[in-house]
């Protein structure tokens, strides 16, 4: 099974620069409410600060690794006039933080693969990764509810993997 965890900003809405908050600290110049524009957002979806962005104090930026859910999101809502339309707008960003959960957890059960965690484990691993990838790769809106049960199932997986390894 691939899984990709590389951003591809070029498939993206700019969604870490629209959809997320920050605050003003050392990491981001200005506050941003979620759902509002990084007012150094292009209306090409390019940063218009990007090569200057540490010198003027976005290091945030930087670190920030959507992990491929913005280009997956985006996806989905291709088709939608989302930057008119504020509800179409908030069902892309809620989708944009499912499939957020949905890599960083990926990623997670992937990393576990260098563990010495027996067959028994391995094997649930593979069935659960297998399964956040069918949601986070379907290219589909109706996935919230199956998704975050997949979730709670990996939770649950991982706790108790944490309980094997301490043993």
């Amino acid at each position: 099974m691939e899984t990709d965890f590389s951003a591809d900003c070029g498939k993206c809405f700019a969604l870490c620069c629209t959809a997320l908050s920050f605050e003003r600290d050392r990491q981001f110049g200005h506050d941003k409410a979620a759902g509002q524009p990084c007012h150094h957002l292009g209306n090409d979806f390019r940063c218009t600060i990007h090569a200057r962005r540490e010198e003027l104090g976005y290091d945030g930026c930087e670190e920030f690794d959507c992990l491929g859910a913005g280009q997956r999101a985006s996806a989905i809502f291709a088709a939608e006039n989302w930057r008119r339309d504020p509800a179409i707008a908030r069902r892309l960003y809620a989708s944009f933080s499912l499939l957020l959960r949905l890599q960083e957890m990926r990623r997670a059960l992937v990393t576990a693969a260098e563990l010495d965690i027996g067959e028994a484990l391995h094997n649930e691993r593979l069935a659960l990764l297998e399964e956040l990838s069918a949601h986070a790769d379907s290219r589909r809106e109706d996935i919230a509810d199956a998704a975050s049960r997949s979730l709670k199932a990996c939770r649950e997986y991982l706790r108790r993997l944490r309980s094997a390894i301490a043993a």
